[in-house]
């Protein structure tokens, strides 16, 4: 079935930790004003709405900056929640229609320009924190030609996070229980974690269905090693933690996940691979069809001592009953909302932060679009809001990828061609869309950087993947998108350019120039300290009317890639 696009429901690392909890509050001080506030719960200032879009987007812009201002947040997120999806999968589908072995370069450069120009942000963040949880990969053999699976794969996070119409007119509510069945079906997934036409075994033959994804959408993608309390803390029986499964439940759940295949209708069967003479066909992205004759049909002991037994085979209710036993597990809401958490606002979101979004996960029935919306209004994530008690610490590192996407966002980046190409981004960044090494995502969210930050209980998943190398090689390419501007030599149709007029205008004055980076791109967080250095910094550098270029593009290498503008905060 084709998804329409109707619109959804109604309505050294040293350095920067040092930056994690060192910026100044006289820093917020240096904001730019527009002048109006409309409406009671509208951000008071650019800096304000600016700091709200770094969070709930893949960056602000001039535009977005002022319709927030202009209608507020609770406008603003119900707008969001509402927009129809912004799908990859028919574009990829029509580029790659006939290429016998298709790489991922398209479905790259789509997820680019998707993630720098389409309205539905919120909705695209959030299906990047989704790729992040329940993870599939273009890395290795399984899907390295899969590219318009993997483009399915992104838009069923992307519509299943706020929900949508398919093409009968049926609304698909966005929940995670929703989430979890479309994951488990899609053959993305199925590839991935090796469930593809996973048999129900031979016991004379010794042989067991295999155990991959029925142990990791419960280690990874629910509920995780040990029991919970709503506030993620750990549930404790006589001061030892309680595992939430054991081998025997792997085994039950890995019984239940057989008989999985690619549907009939553009396979040959259950143990074909799909194939028209090219690399894939509609089956690659139809979700998969279960084959009775491979499904183990005996009584079979899942998650909390549960037994799932049909008097009558029926593969899609044994499909049914358990991922509603999982999906109704007491520790899923505060284990995917600390997650979410994560992804969006602070690595190290407080007890009564997790608490306060895992009770909305619960009570609104797993509503991913109520859960978000929870996580970007939580008080402890309000601008200006009280710093909050030792060890906690609001905050996160920014994403590699994302300093990428704020930087072209907000210099409205584009190439004449249309396509948002980048070559080694994974490299240069340690992060691309759908480019996990492992179903163990690009870092744990778990994560303690040795020394002071694990000495203080501290999580930071983002510095997994980062090192000197590593910050080095973001910080070059950072510089080489920079040089990319508008009118530079050498950009051509298919160069990502970004607009810098307007700093080019504003060069013959250094401190005009560094105050409007400071709003542009670090929405006025920038510590006084920073700001004089970069004042002295554009002074010495040589400037003339005809040449205003080399000051801006100094100014702005040596912010992007500072420990200032490395932390969320």
């Amino acid at each position: 079935m084709r998804l329409s696009h109707h619109a959804p429901r109604p309505a050294s690392m040293l350095f920067i930790l040092l930056a994690f909890v060192c910026i100044p509050a006289s820093a917020h001080d240096l904001i730019f004003q527009s002048g109006f506030q409309t409406v009671a719960d509208a951000p008071g200032s650019d800096a304000e709405a600016a700091r709200f879009l770094t969070m709930a987007t893949f960056g602000p812009t001039r535009e977005e900056i002022s319709r927030l201002r202009g209608i507020g947040y609770a406008q603003w997120i119900s707008q969001q929640l509402a927009m129809p999806t912004t799908l990859e999968r028919p574009t990829i589908e029509a580029l790659d229609a006939g290429v016998k072995n298709p790489g991922q370069s398209d479905r790259t450069a789509l997820w680019f320009k998707i993630a720098i120009t389409a309205p539905d942000q919120l909705r695209q963040r959030t299906a990047w924190a989704l790729s992040q949880i329940m993870v599939v990969s273009d890395q290795g053999n399984k899907l390295k030609q899969d590219p318009v699976a993997l483009a399915e794969y992104y838009d069923v996070l992307a519509r299943d996070a706020f929900g949508y119409y398919d093409d009968t007119g049926m609304y698909h509510v966005g929940t995670y229980r929703n989430l979890l069945t479309d994951v488990t079906y899609s053959p993305a997934m199925g590839k991935m974690l090796t469930y593809v036409h996973n048999d129900k075994g031979d016991p004379s033959m010794q042989v067991s269905p295999d155990e991959n994804y029925a142990r990791e959408v419960l280690q990874l993608f629910s509920i995780g090693l040990i029991e919970r309390n709503l506030d993620f803390s750990p549930v404790l029986d006589n001061g030892n933690t309680i595992p939430t499964y054991d081998q025997d439940v792997v085994t039950g759940n890995a019984h239940v996940f057989t008989g999985l295949g690619y549907d009939p209708q553009y396979s040959n069967g259950f143990y074909s691979y799909p194939t028209n003479g090219q690399a894939w066909t509609i089956a690659d992205y139809r979700p998969m069809f279960c084959y009775e004759t491979h499904h183990d049909e005996i009584p079979k002991s899942v998650l909390d001592g549960q037994i799932i037994d049909n008097p009558a085979p029926n593969c899609a209710s044994d499909f049914t009953q358990l991922l509603g036993i999982i999906a109704n597990h007491p520790n899923v809401a505060p284990f995917i909302s600390r997650q979410l958490i994560q992804r969006f606002t602070s690595s190290n979101p407080t007890p009564a932060y997790i608490q306060r979004v895992a009770t909305v996960f619960v009570n609104s029935g797993g509503d991913l679009g109520a859960v978000i919306s929870a996580i970007l209004t939580d008080p402890e994530a309000a601008y200006a809001a009280p710093a909050l008690p030792a060890p906690f610490v609001f905050g996160k590192p920014r994403e590699p990828l994302l300093k990428l996407t704020a930087l072209w966002r907000y210099y409205n980046a584009a190439a004449h061609n249309g396509m948002y190409r980048v070559n080694g981004v994974a490299t240069n960044y340690g992060q691309a869309p759908l480019d996990s090494h492992s179903v163990f995502n690009f870092y744990s969210p778990d994560y303690q950087p040795p020394g002071e930050m694990a000495s203080a209980g501290l999580y930071a998943p983002e510095f997994q993947i980062e090192s000197e190398s590593s910050l080095v090689a973001t910080a070059n390419d950072l510089n080489a998108r920079i040089k990319a501007f508008v009118g530079a030599d050498g950009v051509g149709d298919g160069t990502v350019a970004v607009d810098l007029s307007s700093l080019f205008a504003l060069s013959s004055n250094p401190t005009a120039l560094v105050d409007q980076i400071n709003h542009d791109l670090m929405y006025g967080s920038m510590g006084s300290a920073m700001r004089d250095t970069l004042i002295q910094l554009a002074g010495l550098i040589p400037f003339s009317t005809a040449a205003p270029q080399p000051r801006v593009l100094g100014v702005l290498q040596v912010v992007l890639a500072s420990p200032a503008f490395s932390i969320q905060k």
